[in-house]
């Protein structure tokens, strides 16, 4: 007959303290993630951010004469700011242009504006040439750099202080209705 063995007994508790262990694991590794599920608002404004990008790319790509329409209607921008009762900068054809160009790009449930921040020779200044409303607290902010030089096709806005190279910030915030 064999003696008293308590192998058994070892075995048990070792099973319950690695179970123990495998389970702490597992709480922390599910604690430290992020979980992003469809209908966060967080994920809204991500897919908003990606869609304005989108777009500000998209007007921003180059056209078969080696320009492109961003940077056209910034270049032919006379300095005229957009009001809340205007939709575009007044007598802005370039501008209308990018306006209807964004505003294909972007389904109707999103709202926007666009602002154009230079230096003006003394100070930065941030004008709105696009107005369709005001930003919400969901908005995103979205930008493209546009350098203008001296050989470009210019209004009398911008070869009026001949600084050169300008470089132009253009914004663009939407914001879901």
């Amino acid at each position: 007959m064999r003696a008293f063995d308590d192998r058994g007994q070892i075995y048990t508790i070792e099973g319950f303290a690695s179970a123990l262990i495998m389970v702490g694991v597992l709480l922390f590794i599910f604690q430290s993630i992020s979980i992003v599920t469809p209908q966060t608002e967080k994920s809204a404004d991500m897919k908003l951010g990606q869609i304005a990008s989108d777009t500000l790319i998209c007007v921003d790509r180059t056209t078969e004469d080696c320009g492109s329409d961003l940077k056209a209607a910034v270049a032919m921008w006379n300095g005229h700011a957009a009001t809340h009762s205007d939709d575009v900068s007044p007598g802005e054809p370039d501008i209308g242009r990018l306006d209807s160009q964004i505003r294909g790009m972007l389904s109707g449930d999103i709202a926007y504006r666009v602002e154009l921040s230079y230096y003006d020779g003394s100070a930065m200044k941030i004008t709105p040439v696009i107005i369709h409303g005001v930003p919400g607290d969901n908005s995103v902010v979205v930008s493209r750099l546009v350098t203008l030089n001296d050989d470009d096709r210019l209004s009398g806005f911008w070869t009026a202080n001949n600084r050169f190279p300008q470089v132009i910030e253009v914004r663009l915030t939407c914001w879901y209705l």
